[in-house]
Order: structure tokens, then sequence, then C-alpha cells
């Protein structure tokens, strides 16, 4: 066995954990026997070590037995229906969702691949949770039991994957990949450590080496289409490479929800998050596409007569997926989202905005919220603005960055003033699981922009004058941070796409702007902590009998005549994101009246954190093998 083989085993509960294991037990086993022998009592430390080892070995050889002897439960085998290539297809079940229950789309997948004589394998994982770890152990047994059964030898093996099944088989598969021809996720996707270098040209580099087609659901509450279009700019928008958009197509089916990539009622870990699917949209006509999808991308990695035909196909696929995910893709841009390419975060006041590797700034704060904040159309003396935003950590002190003006007009007209203004993009804490039931947007802009008072000072007065300044209670009373955060939503609403606009109108929870939180004390250190403040409120009742979602931007704002100069002519705003009032249309807004269970989600940096805590337990106990001692998490 060569070395690199040895270490994987290790690392995939292979023969070689179990001799490597055994060997140090043994060995200090024997070497604690010795000193027993000779009269001396063992430390403490190696009857713990030898305790530990031990039982490491017992769940390592019980794993290995479980699955040796199917005693999680016996796989599922589908011989062919059909003759020609001979294909072996193995299917990885989503979380808590027993394999029975994909049948169906196995055997439409089989139907649809009239060609292809597709053997299908579904490997039963103990207590129907995959992990990465058991993969291998549950793929070679599911292997082994359908060359009994009669499946000859074959190079073109396929793997599909559904929901957290994704996750274990794209980490199996990065590490066997000589196995594969090729992977599908249903309802999952490349996780961003696959996704997150960038070529010197800022293009993504994909890390990745099997190629692999991404199913996704427009109305997937876990995978949530919103990670989907993520996924399709970084596989197919900004590739770094010409073949990558052949190699990782990136599709979605209108109105399918999560548990629509199986069959049946969901259970309860899918009831929990998941979106009901659309009108009309049965779990039959969900599996006839992914039937037509996985045969395509099949014909695009096998050297047949259908290549060619395969190819348009996914090609056109990909076209209509691009103008489904456009408008939030449209939204993140807006954002300025770091997801796509991390900050600029440069020292100096103004980013860089040649470094193709970083987001120096976000366009709706350049170009519309400054233009909102400025109040041209309510100014007595008319002018233009010059703007450049730069995203900078709001907390820095060494430097400070902070807005300006660097101009004056002295009322003169035409005018353009020069003007500066600080943001910094806001994500939910728990977005690093890159599990998909998180929203991706940023709940907070957080912008430090110049007051109204100050831009109108500054276009009716020239340098040094000492003309009174503007009425601020009359400039900068109001909550403007309010009428910044409906254009938003209108934006929003206006770019959405038409039939997911149409069933949020339907179905949906809507936003209403409340008036800004303005703390008592004028700080930075306070206005940090002023998060946007999201929450369902019963004083507004929409047409449909449901409440709205009130959406309150956090402000801190100082006048001209502030005593601490330095910190004067402010109006700092924590801001809905474009791409956050675009998510709720597509996903979370619809939640209270046309999700499964009707649990909402509420933005902000601890957004979801009871769904958080279930994941994670849930995470640990899969991963230590207890969690079938409970009935629920």
């Amino acid at each position: 066995m060569s070395s690199k083989k040895f270490f994987l085993d290790l690392l995939w509960l292979g023969k070689s954990l179990t001799i490597l294991l055994a060997t140090i037990f043994a060995a200090l086993a024997i070497a604690t026997f010795i000193l027993v022998l000779r009269g001396n009592s063992p430390p403490s430390l190696v009857w713990i070590v030898l305790v530990l080892i031990g039982s490491l070995l017992l769940f390592v050889v019980a794993i290995q037995l479980i699955y040796a002897n199917s005693w999680a439960g016996t796989p599922i085998i589908l011989k062919p229906t059909h003759t020609g290539t001979v294909i072996s297809l193995i299917f990885v079940q989503g979380e808590g969702i027993p394999i029975e229950r994909y049948r169906q789309i196995a055997e439409a997948i089989q139907s649809t691949a009239s060609d292809l004589a597709i053997w299908v394998g579904i490997p039963q994982f103990i207590g129907d949770s995959p992990i990465p770890r058991e993969t291998g152990l549950a793929i070679n047994k599911v292997l082994q039991q359908m060359k009994q059964e009669g499946m000859p030898e074959t190079e073109n093996q396929f793997f599909i994957a559904h929901s957290v099944g994704g996750i274990a088989l794209q980490k199996y598969l990065k590490a066997f990949p000589k196995r594969v021809k090729g992977q599908i996720l249903m309802g999952s996707f490349l996780g961003k450590w696959n996704l997150s270098k960038l070529d010197e040209a800022g293009k993504t580099i994909i890390d990745y080496p099997v190629p692999t087609l991404t199913i996704g659901g427009t109305l997937d509450g876990l995978a949530r289409i919103t990670r989907i279009a993520a996924a399709f700019w970084y596989q197919q928008i900004n590739s770094s490479q010409p073949t990558d958009q052949q190699n990782f197509p990136v599709v979605t089916i209108d109105g399918a929800s999560h548990m629509q990539f199986a069959s049946g009622p969901p259970t309860s870990f899918v009831a929990d998050f998941d979106l009901k699917p659309g009108d009309g949209v049965e779990d039959t006509d969900v599996h006839q596409q992914v039937g037509q999808l996985v045969y395509n991308f099949m014909g695009t990695r096998l050297s047949t007569s259908q290549s060619e035909g395969s190819l348009k196909f996914l090609s056109a696929e990909r076209e209509k997926t691009h103008q489904d995910v456009k408008p939030i893709i449209d939204a993140l841009k807006l954002e300025g989202y770091n997801g796509f390419k991390p900050a600029c975060y440069n020292s100096q006041l103004d980013n860089t905005r040649t470094d193709p590797k970083c987001t120096p700034y976000s366009p709706w704060i350049q170009d519309k919220a400054n233009e909102i904040m400025a109040g041209n159309d309510l100014s007595p003396v008319s002018f233009s603005l010059e703007v450049k935003d730069s995203f900078h950590r709001s907390y820095s002190i060494n430097p400070v960055h902070l807005p300006n003006i660097k101009n004056y007009c002295g009322g003169k007209e035409p005018c353009t003033l020069q003007v500066n203004s600080v943001t910094q993009a806001l994500y939910n804490l728990f977005d690093f699981f890159d599990a998909g039931f998180f929203p991706i947007s940023a709940f907070s802009l957080r912008t430090k922009l110049n007051s109204r008072q100050r831009f109108w000072y500054h276009a009716a007065s020239a340098s040094g004058d000492e003309r009174p300044y503007p009425d601020f209670q009359k400039t900068d009373g109001a909550s403007i941070g309010a009428e910044i955060n409906q254009q938003v939503y209108k934006w929003a609403l206006d770019h959405a796409g038409d039939k997911p606009r149409d069933y949020f109108n339907k179905v949906g929870v809507p936003m209403e702007m409340g008036k800004d939180v303005v703390p008592f004390v004028s700080a930075g250190p306070v206005f940090l902590l002023n998060y946007p403040k999201y929450n369902y409120v019963s004083n507004y009742v929409s047409k449909d009998g449901l409440q709205s979602f009130q959406v309150r931007a956090g402000a801190m704002k100082t006048s001209l005549s502030y005593p601490l100069k330095v910190s004067s002519g402010f109006h700092y705003c924590q801001l809905l994101s474009p791409a956050a009032a675009m998510e709720w249309i597509y996903v979370d807004g619809l939640r209270p009246k046309a999700s499964i269970s009707g649990d909402t989600v509420v933005y902000g940096p601890f957004g979801g954190i009871i769904r958080t805590l279930r994941f994670v337990l849930r995470g640990l106990l899969r991963q230590t093998r207890t969690k079938g001692l409970f009935k629920r998490v």
C-alpha cells in the first residue's frame, strides 16, 4: 500500500486506521503489562490513553462492521431498464431521509436514459445520516453488492447526492477523484472552501477535481435559491477556466422544493426549513426534469453520439437559469457582496478601483444612498454629486476612515460636490457554515455618510464662509434611513423576476419601514451596535391578513455645530441591503404562509440562532453516532 493511500485510509475509516489504532493499543498494552510484571504502577496518563485508544478502536471497528454486514440496513440496488453503455450511479441520501424515498427519482433517471444501462445503488448510512468519514465504507459496500447482482466492470461511474449528503460526497470525491466521471448535487452545492481562491484577474478558481452538475429548486427552503445564484456566479459567470462552464453547470428547477428531490412527505428535519412547492409542481414533474438534466450531464462526460446534443441541452438550461437568478446576482453586486470577492479594506480612505481580487465599495451606497441623503431636490441650491464610497471596517482606529465633502459650491450653479462615504457590509455570524438555510446577504450596510446639513452647507457656501448653518432639524431630523430603505425595497420589488414577485405579492409578508433608531448618545461604539431592527409587527396588517415585517435603520447624526468638530456633520446609518430585500422576496418573506412549518427567519447578526444551535447539536450527535438515542433534535 502506498503512503498516500495509507493516509487516505486513515481519514476515511479504512483498514489503515484499524491497523494503526490496533498497533498503538497493542504497544501501550504490552508496555503496561511489562510495567505491572516488574511491580511498577503505570502512570495514570498511560491508563487514560489506553482506554481512549481502546474505545476509539472499538468505535472504528464497530462502524466498519456495521457497513460490512449491512447492519444499518440493506442498500437498494436498481438494475438497468434499458440496454446500452453501462453506467454505475450511486445515490447519497439527504439527512434523515430514508433511502426508499429516492427510488422514484432514481427510476426516473433510468427511464429517461433510453440508450444507457444505468445500475443504481443507494447505500444505507447509519441512522439515515451521511457523514464524510463513513462515505467510503457505504459506497464500497453498495458497489460490492451491485457487482454481486450482476453489474459488469465499468469506468463510467457517477455519483449523485441530496442535501447534506452533498457535503459528505464532495469531500469524499475530492480525496478520490479518479474513481468518478461526474457528480450531481441536488438541493446542494459546492462549498465555498472549493471556490474561495481568485486568480490574478479576479476570476474564481474552482479547486475541485470532479465535474459537477448543481441542481437547485427555486423554492428550496434549505439550499436557498440565493445560494444557488451565488454558485452560478462562481461557476458560470466568474470562473477562471474556459472549460468550467461545461464542467460545473448550475441549473434550477422552477417551483421545486427541497423535499421534491426525493419522494413522500417531508421528514422532520426538512419540514422545519423547507418551503412549499410551487402551484401545480408535483414530485413526478421534478423527477422527470432531474432525469433529463442528469442524462444530459452524463452525455457530456461520455464519448457518445449524444455528447453534442447534451452540451446544447445543458447550455440552454444554463441560460434559462441565468435569467432566473440574474435579479439575485444583480442585487448582490449592488450590495457589494463580500462573498463574491472580499472587501478591499485599503489603509487610505479611497479604496483602489484597480484590484480585480477585491470589492472596493457598495454601488448602492455610492450611487443611491448618498443621493437620497443629500436631498438635492429639496436644497435651496441645486447641486450634483461625484461620490466615492469605500469599504472599511467601521471600528478601525489606525487610521480612522470618515466621510467628507472635499469642495464648496459657493451658491453657484451648476456645481458638483466631491464626496466620500465609508461602508462595511455585515453578515450573519453563522454564514461560515455555508449550509444554505441562513441568509447569505448582508443584514446591514453600516455606512458613514455626511449629514444633509453638510451637503446643503457646502452647496450654498464658499470655503471659509461663516454663514449660518442650515437648520439641522429640518435637514436631518427626519428618518432619512427609512427613506433610503424604502427605496431599497422598491428597487428589489421592481427588479425581482416577474414570477417570484407575483408569488411574493400573493403569499409573502411585505416589508414596511419604521422610524430610525437614534441613540441618546452620539458615540461611535454605540453606533456600531445599533444594528437595523427587523421585527414582525402587529400594528399593520396587509391585505392578505398577514403582519408586516418592519425594518428600522440604526442611525447616529451630529450637526455641524457639534462641539467635537472631528465628529460634526455626520449622518451614520445601518441600512437595509438590496440583496437582503431581494432575498426576503425570494425566500424568507415567504416562510410565514408558504413554508411547511410556518417558522420564520429574522435577519441580524444572530439571525436563525435557534436553528443554528440545533444544526450544531445535530452535527455533534451525528459525528458521535449518538443521534439515534434521541427521538428528535
